[in-house]
Formats: C-alpha cells, structure tokens, sequence
C-alpha cells in the first residue's frame, strides 16, 4: 500500500487543513489587523534582534573578535572549530558567513568593511571530482548518482584566508579557501575571489582579476606590482604593463 505523500513529515490532509487555517486568518479583517500590525510587527523585529545579539556575544566569547569589531545587521553566521580574527573597527554586514575548518585560520584585519551576504570559506569540495564519490565506477545513470555517500568521502581543499587592513569587500563576494586579499583593496560585488589579490587594488569578476592599481601609488609601484601579481591582472592592465612584466 502506498503511504500518503509527505512534506516535511506532514501528510498531505494535515498539510491542507493548516493552509486553511492560514487562509482563514490572513482574509479576515479582525484577525488580519491583530496579527499583522505596527506593534506585532516591532515585537518580531525585538525579539530577533535580541536573538542575534546573543549570538554574536557568543561568537565574541569563541572567537578572536576586536571588541571595537561590528555585527552590522541579522543573519550573521560563523562557524567551525578553526580560529577567526577580527580586526579593530572592522564590521561585517548581515547575512554573510565565515568558515574556519579545524586546523585553518580567517583572519579580516583593522579598518576593513564586509558587505552584506559575504561568504568566506577555508574548506570546500574539490571540483574536478565523481561528486557520486570515490566508489563511482565510470558514468553511470543519472539516478544511479550515490547522492547517499557521506560527503565527507569526498576530496577536500583547505586552507587559510585573510583579508588585510583598510579594505573593502562588496556585496555577494565570495572569498575561496587559500586566498588572501592585500592591504587597502576592494572587491567589487559578486567577485569569486579563487587567486590571492595584491595590496592597493581594485578587483572584480569570476574570478575576480585587478582592474586597477590605485591612484595615489607611483609608476614605479604600479608596475613592481603587476611584476608580482601578473597573473591576476584584468585583460586591460596585463596589456598595459605587458612590457613591464616581461622584463621584470
């Protein structure tokens, strides 16, 4: 016999009552008003609040957190039994998220700002794998994926990642385990930062490449930096230094 169709351990009847029930509540005007008001809506927002504040406090007691470090906004996340450093008036914007994997290190230094939905991982699946795990044996069927093999069976990278002093992280930047971001640079919004990036740049894209080097260094500076960094320029820089990294 076959069992009724679930939803997250509902049954379907029960599923359909509770749909109606919330119909019911939402069309009426009484209940409408008394549920979803000014007030109700201010008590949420309270509570929430107090919720992550006690979060982050709890983050601050694990972690290596600059008492002058900023949690700016909800749905911060940190987790891992690696260590996190956090400089002095630095802050992180809501709803992004730090991994420190046992044995790995972030470390987001002094002056530096993290936008909104940032997510910077030291660990992560390796690409260039069966993801059906180690005991696939060739192709294989779609369903035949073995989606049931525990995926810590799977290859791995770790590594530590740092961001450095003065910088600034743009919104949905995603930072990949081993990478480091140099003093004074910005990433721009939703770069895939996969390659270290030098100091005093600015870097966008996927992956994120240096566009720029900032304004306020010399010629000179500029193009010991391209030197080192070549293989991280953007098209239009590496052409601009191309002369200059070939004879460095």
């Amino acid at each position: 016999m076959r069992k009724p169709e679930r939803n997250n351990g509902r049954p379907v009847a029960i599923r359909g009552v509770l749909k109606r029930i919330e119909r019911a509540l939402v069309s009426n005007p009484v209940t409408e008003a008394l549920l979803f008001n000014g007030v109700t809506g201010s008590i949420g927002r309270f509570l929430q609040a107090a919720r992550y504040r006690r979060e982050y406090a709890r983050y601050r007691e694990r972690y290596d957190i600059d008492p002058e470090f900023r949690f700016n906004g909800p749905g911060i996340t940190m987790y891992g039994r690696g260590s996190i450093e956090l400089g002095a008036n630095s802050y992180i914007g809501r709803h992004s998220r730090i991994q420190a994997a046992e044995g790995r290190r972030v470390r987001i230094g002094d002056n530096t700002a993290v936008s909104h939905f940032v997510f910077c991982y030291t660990k992560n699946w390796v690409a260039d794998q069966d993801m059906r795990g180690p005991d696939a044996d060739g192709p294989g069927r779609p369903d035949a994926m073995a989606l049931s093999t525990p995926k810590d069976a799977l290859a791995t990278k770790a590594d530590d990642t740092s961001v450095g002093d003065n910088c600034w992280i743009g919104a949905f930047a995603f930072l990949t385990e081993g990478v480091s971001v140099g003093d004074n640079a910005v990433v721009g919004a939703n770069a895939v930062v996969t390659d270290s990036l030098p100091p005093h740049c600015i870097a966008a894209g996927t992956p994120a490449r240096v566009r720029k080097f900032k304004s306020y260094l010399g010629d000179d500076e500029k193009a010991e930096l391209a030197a080192e960094h070549a293989d991280v320029l953007g098209e239009n820089l590496a052409e601009r230094h191309g002369e200059t990294v070939e004879s460095a």
